[in-house]
């Protein structure tokens, strides 16, 4: 071999070699984060323990809330599980632990505490110490990282995607739930559920801004006092009906059609499913909607803006409706969701329903979904229908109600 055929050969290795160390370097991975548990957090107030729960985020760029773990100095959280694609290899795990206070508006902060080695991350024997004001030690978290990386099924989604898993929780309101009377039980509900690989589906530039050619949403998101004076009131309204509390909130996860039916849309009582109009929006990371009606209360509680928390742009938005897939008349029978675009404050662009078709079916395997653009007479007809089947269904409801309350409990 000459010289040349040497140097040559030794200068091709090397570019490998630099090109491989540079993919290292600029490589992505992807992380499964499992939180466990915590121990020796101090009491905040002066009766009972904390009622712990904590915020995780990665490099500020997305972030996890678990749920709230009552009257207790040493919670465990179950099925705690985060699952991000596509961080960097320098990428920062912040966690804050808070004292969650239903009586004030705001939380106590317990402590935090941050990991800078989420890749190659070795546990401490201990935890993780929780530090509070002027590094005060206020107890041990406990969780373990799972980190690969970016596979090439992974690789192409946006940087900080969320794969799961889907968690839904569902916040009742009794003060407004007496206010809309939508149900027998006088409960509002609101529900939050996250959404996996979002920005797959609705890319940044689909972002659907508010409509500036609608008036109600000129005067949310234009520029005078009254315009902050509204956003004020609708973001205390989301806070209130959107907010995890200890008590009326309910939580779990969602793997596939079969769940999201039983789990969101069934009563359970009845078992039935409930001929519903829900408003909702899409945005970065959650599906949020609750039920709508032509009534002030109930109408106020599911605006758009409301849902969204005054955002600015959401990912998509409008109306949506279960009905059985074989008419009224076979309700034992499957079941489907109605989509549309109705959404005056954002008007979303109907060529993007199918987007959210596609995304709601990789999140709920076997779910069935159709669409309809909001002005679209197939639409108005499957709404006259679910209308006629909601008066009967509300006599039926009202039937078990009573049938509850007057039967008899056995003698212990």
């Amino acid at each position: 071999m000459s010289s040349d055929s040497r140097s040559s050969s030794f200068e091709d290795i090397s570019l490998e070699a630099a090109l491989a160390t540079l993919d290292e370097i600029q490589g992505s991975y992807d992380v499964i984060i499992e939180f466990h548990s915590a121990e020796d957090i101090p009491k905040m107030d002066v009766i009972g323990h904390a009622d712990p729960y904590f915020i995780a985020s990665i490099d500020d760029q997305i972030s996890y809330t678990s749920s709230i773990i009552p009257n207790t100095g040493t919670p465990k959280w179950e099925d705690e599980k985060w699952i991000v694609r596509n961080i960097p290899a320098d990428a920062k795990l912040t966690v804050k632990v808070y004292d969650k206070d239903e009586d004030t508006v705001s939380d106590d902060h317990v402590g935090d505490f941050e990991i800078d080695n989420l890749i190659d991350y070795n546990a401490p024997p201990n935890g993780h110490e929780i530090l509070g004001p002027s590094n005060h030690k206020n107890g041990y978290f406990h969780l373990s990282i799972e980190s690969m990386k970016s596979s090439d099924e992974t690789k192409h989604l946006p940087p900080y995607t969320f794969d799961g898993p889907c968690r839904y929780f569902r916040h009742d309101s009794f003060a407004v739930g007496r206010l809309t009377m939508l149900n027998t039980d006088y409960v509002y509900s609101t529900w939050k559920i996250q959404i996996r690989r979002i920005s797959e589906f609705f890319k940044p530039c689909d972002r659907q801004y508010w409509n500036k050619h609608y008036l109600a949403a000129q005067t949310i998101f234009g520029f005078c006092p009254v315009s902050t004076a509204s956003q004020s009131t609708i973001k205390l309204a989301h806070k209130i009906l959107y907010g995890r509390t200890i008590k009326n909130t309910e939580s779990g996860q969602l793997t596939n059609a079969d769940q999201l039916w039983k789990s969101i849309f069934s009563n359970p009582i009845s078992k039935k499913i409930k001929p519903s109009i829900y408003s909702y929006v899409i945005d970065d990371n959650t599906w949020r909607f609750s039920e709508t009606d032509a009534q002030f209360f109930a109408d106020y509680a599911s605006k758009h803006a409301l849902l969204a928390n005054c955002s600015k742009y959401v990912r998509y938005a409008g109306e949506f409706h279960p009905r059985p897939k074989y008419g009224w008349d076979r309700c034992d029978d499957e079941w489907e969701l109605v989509f549309d675009n109705a959404s005056g404050t954002y008007a979303p662009d109907a060529s993007l329903l199918n987007n959210l078709k596609e995304l709601l079916i990789f999140n709920f395997p076997g779910l069935d979904i159709v669409t309809y653009d909001h002005d679209d007479p197939q639409l108005k007809e499957s709404l006259e229908q679910l209308k006629n089947s909601a008066e009967k269904y509300l006599n039926s409801t009202t039937t078990i109600q009573k049938l509850v309350m007057n039967c008899p409990t056995s003698a212990k």
